[in-house]
């Protein structure tokens, strides 16, 4: 109706222009042309309008086909095509990993568990380390907790590069365990405070979140033990296990860190032993008597774990010095109610108790060092004098004083010393109301019959004049100088230095090279750290004359009734606790010439 009336009157406005009905009836497309709604009368002009008009927009796409075809399908077919093999490909892929970690950890926990009933998980994985390592395990309650995973390719001791890295592990563990924990309490940071979060391997191994070991028996650590003592005998339940090895070449480290560890596995209640596999001096029965027996079998290696303290076994080495000997060990020990060396008589005193149960050298030169002591201190002893040791130690370690941080301290310092403490001694003794003829005697005759003795590691302080008429300390094993040797065993040939001694003392670099073919110094000291016991027996025949020489010094000098030496040196250090506190310390016999230095344990 309303179109009908639209058309009219269009008509009676514009009687030329005539409006098809079919116009309005179906839908406007772009395409159509504009000529569908002129009249004949204005078509003629059609021809004008275009060539004034610019060209025709492009015509955009329709959304009904044209011509009546239907759309193509062969695009969404394809998509479809490769969607469905996508989807089939990533399902694969998924259900092989889900069977290869179910098939795995099954395997895992049938084997690792404590009754074949509960099974117990990896926090994170379902698989243990390839290395040792420190892990976290969740236990039977769900709770998250740490341990450490020794594989059972293994051989004890590990490597100090794998036990530094347990440690660090097991910190940053332990400190992400607590930040996460439901008590944010502050940890106790003493040196015997438990971490709650950390599972002994024993425990972890009856829950079934470790291997259990293979039962057999572990590689003997303690010579003390006879055939037929371990028949019946038990694992220990604490062990302390200290591994006998150094980077440093000295011998005075390992003795001071074995006593240590002793006298701290007894305090503690553990048994010891040592382990001598990787020692570069050879045996430990090569030096010492067998130590007391534990009573006990040692522990099975995968046990035996670098940290934390409170484990039941642990095990002590050069690479875990700083942490079983650390901060938290002089916070536990040193007496904080005391001043200067008073503060360290915990720490002497265990040093004191590895001494008197682990210092028995082997029978031959026991029974030297006791001839030896006998004549050179009896005859002293009885006319009244007094005898003084002197220990002088160069090479490698310089003084601490400043002075002569960079060279050796003058031998007249060392005999200056000596000299006072015998003439204070002399004047407390001489208090008396005899008369001065007496008096002068008496003094003369404790001079005459006093005695100086020397060690050193230099051959060339011996004869040296500033050291007088002291006297070799003990002369069945001597470091001889090149020039000492050239004198007994002349050259062959006149153009090559064919002879080499111990010259200007104990040098690393020295150490290591012994009985090595080598040519070049620098060669040489980099190819002694591989020299094992299984290695050149020239070259651990060397060695070991090298460390017994140094313990018969240590030996007959300790008897001295007072000893001069420089607490830089760890054979000085050595020699105050051979001497014991009383006699060491309160009464002075033990002086230090390298400044106003105390002495120290175990210093890093």
């Amino acid at each position: 109706m309303i179109v009908n009336s639209v058309k009219k009157m269009h008509a009676r406005r514009n009687p030329g222009l005539v409006v098809s009905s079919t116009a309005f009836s179906q839908p406007f497309s772009p395409s159509m042309n504009s000529a569908s709604f002129l009249s004949p009368r204005l078509a003629s002009h059609r021809v004008l309008l275009e060539a004034t008009s610019p060209p025709p927009s492009p015509s955009l796409p329709s959304l009904i086909p044209r011509h009546g075809k239907k759309p193509s399908s062969a695009s969404h077919s394809r998509l479809v095509k490769r969607l469905l093999i996508a989807c089939c490909g990533v399902t694969i892929i998924v259900w092989l990993g889900i069977r290869h970690l179910y098939s795995e950890r099954r395997t895992w926990a049938d084997r690792y568990t404590s009754d074949g009933s509960n099974e117990y998980e990896m926090v994170g994985d379902s698989f243990l380390p390839s290395d040792p390592s420190a892990v976290i395990v969740t236990d039977k309650k769900e709770n998250p907790k740490w341990t450490v995973s020794i594989p059972e390719s293994y051989e004890f001791p590990l490597k100090p590069a794998h036990y530094r890295e347990i440690c660090k592990q097991s910190m940053e563990l332990s400190q992400h365990l607590t930040e996460n924990g439901k008590s944010h309490t502050k940890r106790s940071m003493s040196y015997y405070s438990e971490d709650p979060y950390y599972m002994d391997v024993r425990e972890a191994q009856e829950q079934g979140l470790l291997p259990k070991p293979k039962p057999h028996r572990n590689r003997e650590m303690d010579d003390g033990l006879t055939p037929g003592e371990e028949d019946g005998m038990i694992v220990c339940k604490r062990s302390l296990t200290y591994a006998m090895e150094t980077v440093d070449a000295g011998l005075g480290n390992t003795l001071m860190a074995m006593w240590m560890s002793y006298g701290l596995a007894m305090k503690e209640g553990r048994a010891w032993f040592y382990d001598d596999t990787r020692w570069p001096y050879g045996k430990y029965s090569t030096y010492f008597t067998p130590p007391p027996a534990a009573g006990c079998l040692p522990p099975p290696k995968s046990e035996i774990v670098p940290c934390p303290h409170n484990a039941r076994h642990i095990v002590v080495s050069p690479a875990l010095i700083t942490h079983t000997f650390g901060h938290a060990f002089n916070y536990e020990f040193e007496d904080a109610r005391k001043m200067e060396v008073q503060r360290q008589h915990k720490i002497f005193e265990l040093a004191r108790v590895g001494y008197e149960d682990l210092f028995t050298l082997r029978e031959d030169d026991a029974s030297y060092v006791k001839q030896r002591a006998q004549k050179l201190y009896e005859p002293v002893r009885e006319a009244g004098g007094m005898s003084i040791g002197m220990h002088v130690r160069r090479g490698d370690r310089h003084p601490y004083e400043f002075q002569y941080s960079k060279d050796y301290l003058p031998l007249d310092r060392y005999v200056d010393t000596a000299r006072d403490i015998f003439l204070s001694r002399l004047g407390n003794s001489t208090k008396s109301k005899k008369t001065n003829a007496k008096l002068a005697t008496e003094i003369e005759a404790r001079h005459t019959s006093s005695k100086m003795v020397l060690a050193s590691d230099d051959p060339d302080v011996y004869p040296d004049p500033e050291m007088g008429a002291a006297q070799r300390v003990q002369d069945r094993i001597i470091l001889a100088s090149k020039t000492t040797l050239e004198k007994t065993a002349p050259k062959t040939n006149p153009y090559i230095d064919e002879i080499s001694g111990w010259e200007g003392g104990f040098f690393k670099d020295v150490f290591w090279s012994l009985g090595q073919p080598r040519t070049n110094a620098n060669d040489a000291a980099s190819a002694g750290h591989e020299v094992t016991q299984e290695g050149s027996r020239q070259a651990m025949e060397l060695r070991e004359l090298v460390g017994r020489a140094y313990l018969m010094d240590l030996a007959v000098l300790a008897q001295a009734d007072a000893v001069v030496c420089t607490v830089s040196s760890l054979g000085c250090r050595l020699m105050a606790v051979m001497m014991g506190w009383e006699s060491a310390i309160e009464q002075g016999n033990w002086k230090n010439v390298d400044g106003m230095f105390e002495w120290r344990g175990i210093m890093w």
